[in-house]
């Protein structure tokens, strides 16, 4: 019994010496953050927005009043007003 206790940790032991430390890649989410256009409005696909429109759109976004009320009535659980400003950073 000893020997199999002993076994055992010596296994799990060298398993955590086989870890390496490099950072666990994940993918990027894209973010769905962009401006308001009388094109994107009526349907008409619109072109790709400047970084400075896209981080404009994600900054009146972010200090809206749908914002405020989302979290109000939401909370930060289930909410894709959040979820769209987290993908952005």
């Amino acid at each position: 019994m000893k020997i199999l206790l002993a076994v055992a940790v010596v296994s799990l032991f060298a398993a955590g010496c086989a870890t390496t430390d490099e950072p666990t890649r994940l993918a990027q989410a894209e973010c769905k953050v962009a401006p308001i256009t009388t094109e994107s409005a009526t349907g008409v696909r619109s072109r790709n927005p400047s970084s400075i429109e896209q981080r404009h759109a994600e900054m009146q976004l972010a200090t809206s009043q749908y914002r405020m009320q989302n979290l109000r009535t939401q909370g930060m659980v289930f909410n894709n007003v959040e979820d769209a400003l987290r993908d952005c950073r």
